[in-house]
């Protein structure tokens, strides 16, 4: 380890770390492992994604995990906001990585298109089970987004009763998570959301039972999961990674006028 790098883990004991970042061939900051295998799907979705010179969002951004990706993909330009800024990444990783990332201490729901402008891509991960405004935050993001623009977006799901479109909203002790966790679409609710404001899924992974994307219309999920899991459980919540797209939204003008509360009454 060369002095510089010793200098460095000295640098790196006075923070508290979300995420592992790679510093040197030596170092990196030390994150939290449990949370490693729901950020794989979204570091995935970073590789799909054509970032060159694109304008890149990270909302939730915490240490800056994925802005770094973004940055490292190509991106032109990198804005990263969070309820609560780190330090850490502030502080010592943006100087430590000669990183041009932006990060502001700003409210998802404080964001319109005058704050930063748009933005080709948003990163959306780890964030939406959180909100007890899921609909609207959905479509700020997507007044957000350039034509043709995209959301990766990762969070909890419920997998029960697939062919309905649902969202499981517990509170405080009835969160599988913790009391802040509190909105948990299942797949096809989700996908039907998003639809309704223009945003296409064009990928989608779950990171616990993959298999259960590809639905047989014979087997029930129930069927499915107890066959799985040898137990047929009260409510099945994994993590679900998304890619989608902006294109024309499924629900009709008048409809969207009349959630938006905008529509006039003849």
């Amino acid at each position: 380890m060369t002095p510089r790098e010793v200098e460095l883990q000295k640098k790196i004991a006075q923070y508290h770390f979300y995420h592992f970042i790679e510093l040197t061939d030596n170092i990196r900051t030390p994150g939290i492992p449990e949370y490693v295998p729901t950020q794989q799907g979204v570091l995935a979705a970073l590789d799909r994604a054509d970032l060159s010179g694109k304008r890149v969002l990270d909302i939730g951004c915490r240490d800056g995990l994925y802005s770094f990706k973004a940055e490292q993909r190509g991106a032109a330009e990198v804005v990263a906001i969070d309820n609560c800024l780190s330090r850490a990444a502030v502080e010592l990783l943006i100087p430590e990585l000669n990183s041009n990332v932006q990060m502001h201490e700003q409210n998802l729901f404080n964001l319109t298109a005058e704050t930063f402008g748009k933005f080709d891509t948003i990163i959306f991960a780890g964030v939406l089970y959180h909100l007890r405004y899921p609909f609207w935050a959905l479509k700020l993001l997507r007044d957000l987004l350039t034509d043709c623009g995209q959301i990766i977006l990762e969070t909890g799901v419920m997998l029960n009763d697939p062919d309905l479109p649902l969202m499981f909203c517990p509170t405080e002790g009835d969160s599988p998570y913790e009391p802040t966790s509190v909105t948990f679409f299942n797949p096809k609710g989700l996908r039907d959301t998003l639809a309704t404001l223009g945003l296409h899924v064009t990928h989608q992974e779950l990171l616990n039972h993959p298999e259960l994307l590809n639905r047989s219309p014979q087997l029930g999920i129930k069927n499915r999961v107890k066959r799985f899991l040898g137990r047929t459980p009260e409510r099945i919540i994994d993590r679900m990674t998304l890619t989608c797209e902006l294109g024309k939204a499924s629900s009709s003008a008048e409809t969207r006028d009349y959630w938006d509360a905008t529509h006039r009454l003849e």
